[in-house]
């Protein structure tokens, strides 16, 4: 019985269609070349998919700072607004509180109850205060995202806006205890608040109080006349510790306007 002959070429060789696989047969073959070929090629290979990963990463942060930029600065645009119809507050309270001084002395003119009671009443139960919305910085300090604010300057100011508003809650908390723990106690150990009794509706219309109102006797006593004048100071300091807030506040808004302009569209 005739043997068939075995393929005197022998198995088909595999291609070597992988890097590996080209960069495996190159070394068996000793082409050196061939062998620096493939590591150049895959050395460049993966210094492009770094590339391409980064831009990738880079285009999210910049869209990402974009998106807390525009929150960021819608909420500090409408705290400027809220501080200054505060400040118009606190500014009313003063001429309020040098309206009442004008009629303090050893001899005090013949002035309206109905007129003073009103004024004594703002001066010792409005008390204005600064409460600016905060959740965008919060949010922003608290997730760690500061570093996505690329400019250095903005990054530092909203790293101090916290300290710079502390300060003027520490104004306004003392105002605050002046006028609640002395001022307040004061006029009402001494006379009857027609205007607050009626606004919370705890008296008759025709007979407000057994008591009769005696201004003069108020607006003659000098520890009344410092009490008004006290009001008026503190909130003097109010306002004074407001224009740094103010300023920052503007700067950060002016900042992030340009930044918002300058970056343009995300790449």
């Amino acid at each position: 019985m005739t043997e068939i002959a075995g393929d005197p070429q022998g198995p088909p060789r595999r291609r070597a269609g992988t890097i590996l696989g080209r960069l495996t047969a190159a070394v068996r073959e000793q082409n050196w070349f061939a062998v620096g070929l493939e590591v150049v090629i895959v050395i460049v290979g993966v210094v492009i998919g770094f590339q391409v990963n980064a831009w990738g990463n880079e285009r999210s942060a910049r869209i990402q700072e974009r998106e807390l930029l525009r929150g960021l600065r819608a909420e500090l645009a409408a705290n400027i607004d809220l501080l200054d119809r505060v400040a118009d507050e606190h500014r009313q309270s003063i001429r309020q509180s040098r309206r009442v001084l004008a009629w303090t002395g050893p001899e005090p003119p013949d002035v309206p109850s109905a007129v003073l009671d009103t004024l004594l009443v703002d001066l010792i139960s409005e008390i204005p205060a600064y409460h600016p919305a905060m959740g965008e910085v919060d949010a922003m300090l608290g997730a760690g995202q500061l570093g996505l604010v690329r400019d250095d300057s903005l990054r530092a100011m909203l790293a101090t806006w916290p300290n710079v508003l502390a300060r003027l809650r520490a104004v306004e908390d003392e105002m605050r205890a002046d006028v609640l723990d002395r001022f307040f106690p004061y006029v009402l150990d001494r006379t009857p608040l027609v205007t607050a009794d009626r606004q919370v509706g705890f008296i008759e219309a025709d007979r407000p109080s057994r008591f009769p109102q005696r201004y003069d006797v108020l607006l003659s006593d000098v520890a009344f006349e410092n009490h008004a004048e006290n009001r008026w100071v503190m909130a003097e300091a109010i306002l004074e510790e407001g224009e740094p807030v103010r300023a920052l506040l503007i700067r950060m808004v002016d900042r992030i306007d340009e930044e918002l302009g300058s970056s343009g569209a995300p790449p």
